[in-house]
């Protein structure tokens, strides 16, 4: 085999569980998605979060990508939608603490304190999911938190070890996983979660 491996062979691998071509693939989009992320203007700390975002989203939407060809289109445009989405949520809260700076009378509306009470969107959804996965429980929670706490490069031979499953099932056991959560996060009044169970029509489609 040639030192150079295409896109498909590598989600080819990624999708058996093999750590090894997963490590490739994000080694090889590390530059790009960072690139994106660098024209953006993110905040260090935004930018670590967004990074870890795209390709959670990938991993977990790696099953339904049909244009394996088209990845760098994907990664692209994903990570410029998750930018745009973070910057619009710190412009917000700018604007929302400056309005009241100049008006503290504002902070005694009933509707700014129910405001003030929730959580921003981000913090709001990865609450729901900590909450829908408790719920789900068993190995399928064990698994999720595993793939989703390792960020961009999860070890897929000490997570099988971890939860007590072959490294090839990984991928058939994690879509399955996915397919309960949104289960369990649909009947909890959370239909629309594209951070936390992405689907393929959640973030950029690879026709």
């Amino acid at each position: 085999m040639s030192s150079f491996e295409s896109d498909p062979n590598l989600l080819l691998r990624c999708r058996r569980g093999d750590s090894a071509g997963w490590s490739l693939l994000v080694e090889r989009y590390r530059r790009l998605v960072w690139s994106v992320i660098v024209k953006h203007r993110m905040r260090t700390e935004e930018a670590e979060d967004i990074f870890q975002h795209v390709f959670t989203t990938l991993i977990t939407n790696i099953d339904g990508i049909h244009d394996e060809n088209a990845l760098a289109s994907w990664l692209v445009t994903t990570t410029k939608r998750r930018c745009w989405r973070v910057s619009s949520q710190t412009r917000q809260s700018a604007e929302r603490a400056r309005s009241l700076d100049s008006d503290p009378d504002k902070s005694m509306d009933p509707v700014d304190s129910r405001e003030d009470s929730i959580e921003s969107r981000a913090q709001l959804e990865k609450q729901l999911v900590r909450e829908g996965l408790e719920r789900l429980g068993g190995k399928c929670k064990d698994l999720l938190e595993a793939l989703f706490g390792a960020g961009g490069e999860p070890n897929y031979a000490l997570i099988a070890e971890k939860i007590g499953i072959r490294v090839g099932s990984i991928g058939p056991t994690r879509a399955r996983c996915l397919e309960k959560l949104t289960v369990v996060l649909s009947r909890m009044g959370f239909a629309d979660a594209p951070d936390a169970t992405p689907s393929v029509g959640s973030e950029p489609d690879i026709d």
